[in-house]
């Protein structure tokens, strides 16, 4: 294994949190619990399907591998990948002690209080939803999961497949374990990435996933340069702990601290966010046809902080230039020498999210995104379901150690926040509040008023545990 984690730890890590599935078909199956002892069996069945991070890495290295081979086609290599998150309440209702489970989550040791406080709450709760910006057409009392009054959610399970077929079936399994056992599927959610040259991209038209962080101890560093992952310039390496329990992080917590059982897990965020391509667009028309040179795509481009293609602006200000430099070189840059945001704006949904400046502590707020679209391409001329008359968004899903500070700081603190980086740069065009944002260019100041084309409409937190307190749940003994 070229990795550096022990074989222990990457057989009790689950798939999708350190290794990403990386599938083009993927659906999160939405369950419900009725009672703590048929919920348990539910769990002894469906446990031995969940992929650890060795079989999904071990996959991911063979399969790059053979593509390279090949010249750069997919070689005819398949998986199918599950995952397993459980919230609160289908933590309480697998425990035999909840409230000894319910006072650790409270009370928890070395410096976790708010990101443990964070997942034993609810992203529907008042407070937390106004923070984050779920308010209005994204309010909890408008979502498909998560609301208020709604059935609650117990666990999460995401499965994941090269071939649609084959998903159906692995679906079809747990679906005859959940009969079984009483355990009701509440809502599935259905993900596939966009078909031909849209692959990779997003709604929006934006290709998606570039800025992923690399991790100490997993990813094998640069020889040249410690701080970045071999083979991906410009990734940099995170202490493991930022996005497993138990494990050094960037705090330099005491990663003994964590409670035993929730060693070798990780929080999931799973967020449902519809968006409203035709209005986006129309948007940045509007605002070139009145004030803004250089047309819509660059407007875009300045709202995003990259071109469709991927290419950075900080590589490529003026124009889209995507042969300028290899698609493996569109994470690599900074924005030193652009502190006034003339090549990317500081509101940039990119610089929002990720602002690569130390004095940020960026590497304190990283996330692991596993998302993938939802919803068929916007192009009205392909007939029923392509235009207005269907949703299409895309699937947030995202692994971290601390919800607090790592997600809802993101959204919050960065992404909403119209004062961050420096006053009135405005929020994130992407996925932050409506509001003004300034523009910065050569020869002039402009102020945009940027409304909200992306609404939440369901959102859940969960836990991924180790596959050893997986079975500890399943058989009753943790």
């Amino acid at each position: 294994m070229a990795n550096g984690l022990p074989l222990r730890v990457s057989q009790q890590i689950q798939g999708n949190v350190l290794s990403a599935f990386n599938k083009d078909n993927m659906s999160f199956l939405l369950v419900n619990f009725n009672e703590s002892a048929p919920a348990r069996r539910w769990l002894g069945e469906v446990e031995p399907l969940v992929a650890t991070t060795k079989q999904v890495e071990d996959f991911n290295e063979a399969f790059s591998a053979a593509k390279k081979e090949r010249g750069g086609d997919d070689p005819p290599m398949k998986a199918v990948w599950v995952n397993v998150g459980l919230t609160i309440d289908g933590l309480r209702t697998l425990s035999t002690d909840s409230q000894r489970l319910s006072e650790g989550l409270r009370n928890p040791p070395g410096g976790h209080q708010s990101g443990f406080e964070a997942f034993r709450g609810k992203p529907r709760d008042a407070d937390r939803a106004q923070r984050l910006g779920d308010v209005g057409r994204s309010a909890p009392e408008h979502w498909l999961f998560g609301g208020p009054d709604q059935t609650d959610v117990d666990a999460v399970v995401t499965v994941a497949a090269d071939d649609p077929e084959e998903l159906e079936m692995k679906i079809d399994e747990i679906q005859r374990i959940s009969a079984r056992h009483r355990v009701v599927t509440v809502l599935r959610l259905r993900g596939e990435t966009l078909p031909g040259a849209r692959e990779g991209h997003e709604h929006f038209g934006f290709k998606d996933g570039i800025s992923q962080p690399g991790v100490r101890q997993f990813h094998e560093p640069d020889p040249s340069n410690p701080d970045e992952r071999k083979g991906h310039p410009g990734t940099e390496m995170i202490e493991p702990g930022e996005f497993v329990l138990g494990y050094p992080d960037e705090h330099g917590r005491d990663p003994d601290a964590v409670p035993g059982w929730m060693k070798d897990g990780s929080f999931q965020v799973l967020r449902r966010l519809a968006q409203d391509v035709p209005g986006w667009w129309a948007q940045m028309r509007q605002a070139t046809a009145h004030n803004v040179k250089g047309g819509e795509d660059r407007l875009a481009a300045k709202a995003v902080g990259r071109w469709r293609s991927g290419t950075p602006l900080a590589a490529a200000p003026n124009t889209d230039n995507p042969t300028a430099q290899a698609g493996s070189d569109d994470n690599d840059f900074d924005y030193k020498d652009d502190p006034q945001g003339l090549k990317t704006p500081r509101f940039a949904h990119i610089r929002k999210t990720y602002p690569r400046d130390d004095k940020f502590q960026d590497d304190q707020h990283r996330i692991m995104l596993r998302g993938i679209p939802f919803g068929r391409q916007f192009d009205p001329a392909l007939g029923r379901g392509h235009g207005q008359d269907a949703e299409r968004g895309l699937l947030f899903n995202a692994h971290c150690a601390d919800i607090f500070e790592q997600f809802e700081f993101i959204q919050e603190r960065w992404a909403n926040d119209v004062n961050f980086q420096q006053p009135n740069d405005g929020p994130d065009p992407v996925i932050g509040t409506s509001g003004e944002a300034t523009l910065h260019m050569k020869d002039s100041t402009e102020q945009l008023d940027f409304k909200r084309f992306v609404h939440t409409t369901g959102a859940l937190y969960a836990f991924a545990p180790a596959k050893r307190t997986l079975q500890g749940l399943a058989s009753g003994d943790l």
